[in-house]
């Protein structure tokens, strides 16, 4: 979880406690103390809790856990001067902004800020890639018109923040210390992209600001910047900044409109969700019935909005900035938080069975001591993969594969069907180790219409041994005393004709008993030439999905 420090002089100003109420009352919202110092409070929070990421933030959900205030706290939202025109940037195509009047930055808080930003960097841009923050003293901006653009990096000079003298782009990418951090992320070649406000250089995202518009003790006003690969994330960002820095003032916001080649905006909207829910779920969720006037006390004073619809339904509006918020079961969280987790009576379950393992484990574990006696090891690689690697490299056609509708890069699009193509790619990765035994078990998913189910998940092992001579009977030898070591006959095994991977002759489908299934063979030069490797591979994979018995 993130680590927050706060001066116990501002938690006791801001949250308007004493610093003992305070931590009582911050245990309530999901806070927990890691350390109280007689200057600085250290505080965990929730990873899916960015609104909180500041002081403001946590003081609007206390606000209401103490009743000061309750329900969605009201933005008002006002055009500003501001507007961005976007060119094509397709290292970063999505930009926007909003505008913050009368923040009033002090030495504290801009401790606070860089904090606030660096986390949300963190929780929600991926460490800048997805999403990247910039934040400006309005007031400095020399044009309310910005520009994004993709600029040459040799061509575009600029005071970075905190340094006393101008450099290139190229300069800064390559020896400051954000640079060498941040530099190559949105990097093509001699490009990068660029905002500017009017002819001056306001932010190199997502390095670093210009310090032309530094933001320091007497700031009032914020220009906020946000660019990124995806426009969801950017915009959810957005809104938490804006409803927390908004918090210091008097909740007015400011919208910017972008315009670029990929669409227009006008943001931020801080529109508010609505989320329908039963009485009688959350009491089956709790465990306790509770009256629709409970339910709306807990969830008002939790920051929500709430409707009663039907006798047994509510109706609930959401707030923009809580995009922690997705599915029926978070609400029914935020009402035991009110009352208390503790408020719910533990109850002893009328049945009580022993548990075992199941035959899919068993198997597991004797595949695995006898692959390891075998000089194996054993490697875990991730579940989401690339979509074209799983087709080039895993015998899998493309109508099989389980896409993900809204990926993070082109190399997490699918969930895997098979396990060669990162097993091959492991071992591309570790090709100074000859001779390479490596093998991988677990579950991979496809797609299919059997049973009118639209998914359905496998078992597979994959195995992979790498050497200067390493050929179809070394592979066939491993496999076949896995198979009849634990207790497996080979009942049929035929030359494998359509294959994308194997070498034509030199591999084969098998069928064992129990329902066993497997291919195995000599991968072909080409892609072993296309991925790098020196040395001959021989691979199989085999599906224990159908395992009748031990």
């Amino acid at each position: 979880m993130p680590t927050f420090r706060y001066a116990t002089n501002r938690v006791e100003k801001v949250l308007g406690l004493k610093i003992d109420e305070a931590i009582k009352v911050l245990e309530k919202v999901k806070a927990e103390i890691e350390s109280v110092g007689e200057d600085y409070l250290v505080i965990e929070l929730e990873v899916d809790r960015p609104d909180m990421y500041s002081l403001e933030g946590i003081k609007r959900q206390i606000d209401g856990l103490l009743g000061r205030e309750v329900g969605i706290p009201r933005y008002t939202l006002v055009d500003s001067d501001i507007s961005i025109k976007a060119d094509s940037v397709p290292p970063r195509p999505y930009v926007a902004g909003a505008v913050i009047w009368d923040v009033n930055v002090d030495e504290f808080f801009i401790e606070e800020l860089i904090q606030f930003q660096e986390k949300l960097h963190n929780a929600i841009g991926r460490n800048r890639s997805r999403v990247a923050i910039g934040l400006h003293d309005l007031d400095k901006l020399p044009s309310r018109e910005i520009r994004y653009v993709l600029d040459d990096i040799d061509r575009v000079y600029f005071t970075p923040l905190h340094y006393d003298r101008k450099m290139s782009l190229r300069e800064v990418l390559e020896t400051t210390q954000q640079g060498i951090l941040y530099g190559s992320i949105s990097r093509r070649d001699n490009k990068h992209p660029v905002l500017y406000s009017g002819t001056e250089v306001i932010s190199v995202p997502p390095v670093i600001n210009s310090d032309i518009t530094a933001i320091e003790p007497g700031t009032k006003n914020i220009f906020i910047d946000i660019t990124g690969t995806e426009l969801k994330p950017i915009l959810d960002t957005l809104s938490i900044l804006a409803a927390n820095l908004s918090e210091r003032s008097n909740r007015v916001i400011g919208y910017v409109t972008v315009s670029s080649p990929i669409g227009n905006l006008k943001e931020p909207s801080m529109e508010v969700k609505e989320m329908r829910i039963s009485l009688s779920y959350i009491s089956s969720m709790l465990g306790k019935n509770y009256t629709s006037e409970e339910v709306i006390n807990a969830l008002k004073r939790a920051r929500f909005d709430v409707e009663e619809v039907q006798l047994n339904d509510v109706v609930v509006k959401i707030p923009r900035y809580r995009i922690d918020i997705l599915h029926q079961i978070d609400i029914v969280e935020e009402i035991a938080l009110f009352y208390g987790i503790e408020s719910i009576d533990y109850i002893k379950p009328t049945l009580m069975l022993r548990g075992r393992l199941t035959g899919y484990t068993y198997w597991e574990r004797a595949a695995r001591q006898i692959l390891t006696g075998l000089g194996f090891t054993e490697v875990m690689t991730y579940t989401l993969v690339s979509c074209k690697q799983q087709t080039q490299l895993g015998e899998v056609s493309d109508h099989l594969l389980v896409k993900i509708k809204n990926p993070v890069s082109t190399g997490t699009d699918c969930l895997r069907a098979s396990l060669i193509p990162k097993l091959i790619e492991t071992a591309s990765l570790n090709k100074q180790y000859i001779p390479l035994r490596l093998f991988e078990l677990g579950e991979v998913v496809i797609t299919t219409d059997k049973n009118d189910k639209k998914v359905e998940s496998k078992r597979k092992l994959a195995i992979i041994y790498m050497d200067d001579k390493a050929g179809y009977e070394d592979i066939q030898a491993v496999v076949y005393t896995l198979l009849e070591t634990m207790g497996h006959s080979i009942e049929k095994i035929e030359p494998l004709v359509n294959t994308k991977v194997f070498i034509k002759g030199r591999a084969a489908s098998l069928r064992a008993s129990n329902g066993i299934t497997a291919i195995l063979g000599e991968v072909h030069p080409e892609i072993i030439e296309i991925i790098g490797i020196d040395y001959p591979i021989a691979l199989a994979e085999i599906d224990y999905t159908d395992i009748v018995k031990l």
